[in-house]
């Protein structure tokens, strides 16, 4: 078949911008021509061409016949209409909160409307024109969004990833993770750090806070999802959540009491590993794109009668060509990828040779820990011994310093003495005692 895909600009990532290239590239890869035109072209455009689709602003490079048309939301659908009168257009209703979410209220424009959850489908049963509706369920590429590692616990990291999270609901996420110690991530066009592809953040965090699309992409990588946003919270996404969740597209709105701090705080206290696991089986088993694609289909046939393509052989070379070029610019993630996580593995493998050094010297440590008492009593013996010492030298100085004194007190009675005898002998009687002493002393030696 020759399908046109119609909407209004694919400039800046979102769902619905997603949802587009996903549905594209599953039915491209089903055999189909595919073609996306839009108003406004950008960095969502540029992905699309670069995973082999075929983008054009310019209506005279859309092919000349199609056999099914469809479009995402009001502008494309008149356009689209007005291009190919007659064909089979069928309508894809993404919200209840645009106008231009609402399908032409024309008779004989739609051919079909496909909705994916409730409310949605409330809206479409509820408008002035009807058409047959058709209920599918949000595509994810499971092959692109798959686990590329197991979760841990505790968990570590919490991404909030969406573009309307803000104001005080926000304040309340950021409250909930500081307490707990998680770190918060977050990533959005209204922060400016918005991603392309959101398959590598997804799989490098624990917690995956977020909405619609967001949610079904985290389940497929294996991640523990969390509904919350500005428009409402569900809290976790588990098996018992799951159908009820799903049904309201994962919004927030299926009237479960309101996230405030305290029970933020509550419901991440009842993480727990496996969550991955099991988000990634309802993934598999509720949202593949592959899956979604052939509905598409069956119902795009039920529209519109088979016919031959025209020039089928050069057709199919050049859908080829594009699955070639989708396989390789996976490759080329992949590849980016993986050096990423080479980088990883070596500043982890340098980390775990650093802690088996410092692991060797752990006998050494434990050894000389041993030793700690023994050394501990030593010093307290040597310290004793230092102040007996000190009480020695004290005492030592003490004696020195009576020694001291009594040499002073010595010398003092010598001076003193000695001056008394000089005193003495300058006295006249006894100098002239000595005077006649000497004969007598001469006499004396000489009879000797």
């Amino acid at each position: 078949m020759e399908i046109v895909l119609g909407f209004f600009r694919l400039n800046k990532p979102g769902g619905a911008e997603h949802y587009t290239l996903t549905a594209a590239e599953q039915l491209q890869r089903l055999g189909h021509g595919v073609t996306i035109l839009v108003e406004e072209v950008g960095q969502m455009a540029e992905l699309a061409r670069r995973r082999g689709l075929r983008v054009t602003a310019v209506e005279g490079e859309l092919p000349d016949d199609a056999d099914v048309l469809y479009a995402q939301e009001t502008m494309s659908a008149y356009r689209l209409a007005a291009r190919y009168p007659g064909v089979p257009l069928a309508y894809h209703v993404h919200a209840v909160d645009f106008v231009l979410s609402v399908p032409p209220q024309v008779p004989d424009i739609v051919s079909a409307v496909v909705t994916m959850h409730d409310r949605v489908e409330r809206q479409a049963r509820a408008l002035g024109v009807q058409a047959p509706i058709v209920r599918l369920r949000q595509p994810v590429d499971l092959e692109r969004f798959s686990p590329r590692g197991s979760l841990r616990q505790p968990p570590r990291r919490v991404l909030a990833l969406g573009n309307y999270l803000h104001g005080d609901r926000d304040r309340v996420l950021d409250d909930a993770c500081s307490e707990t110690g998680l770190e918060l991530v977050r990533i959005g066009v209204h922060r400016g750090n918005d991603v392309l592809e959101s398959q590598a953040v997804l799989n490098d965090t624990d917690i995956v806070v977020g909405k619609a699309r967001v949610i079904v992409e985290a389940m497929a990588c294996g991640r523990a999802a969390y509904v919350y946003d500005v428009t409402g919270s569900d809290g976790w996404v588990t098996p018992e959540s799951y159908p009820r969740l799903a049904a309201d597209n994962f919004s927030g709105q299926t009237g479960t009491p309101a996230v405030d701090l305290d029970r933020f705080r509550s419901d991440l206290s009842l993480y727990r590993p496996d969550m991955g696991v099991a988000n990634r089986e309802l993934a598999i088993v509720n949202h593949s794109a592959n899956r979604h694609a052939v509905e598409l289909v069956e119902l795009f046939q039920s529209l519109a009668p088979a016919r031959t393509p025209v020039g089928a052989p050069l057709r199919e070379m050049g859908r080829l060509v594009r699955l070639q070029w989708q396989t390789e610019e996976r490759a080329f993630g992949l590849a980016g990828e993986a050096r990423v996580v080479r980088e990883e593995l070596q500043r982890v493998q340098q980390r775990a040779a650093e802690l088996e050094q410092e692991a060797a010297r752990v006998p050494q440590l434990e050894q000389a820990a041993a030793q700690v008492p023994l050394l501990e009593a030593r010093i307290r013996e040597l310290e004793q011994w230092s102040h007996e010492l000190e009480a020695g030298i004290h005492e030592l100085e003490a004696g020195i310093h009576e020694r001291d004194a009594g040499i002073r007190e010595l010398e003092a009675a010598h001076t003193k003495s000695a001056e008394a005898l000089q005193h003495v002998l300058r006295q006249r009687r006894v100098q002239l005692g000595i005077a006649l002493a000497r004969p007598l002393d001469l006499f004396r030696r000489r009879r000797r």
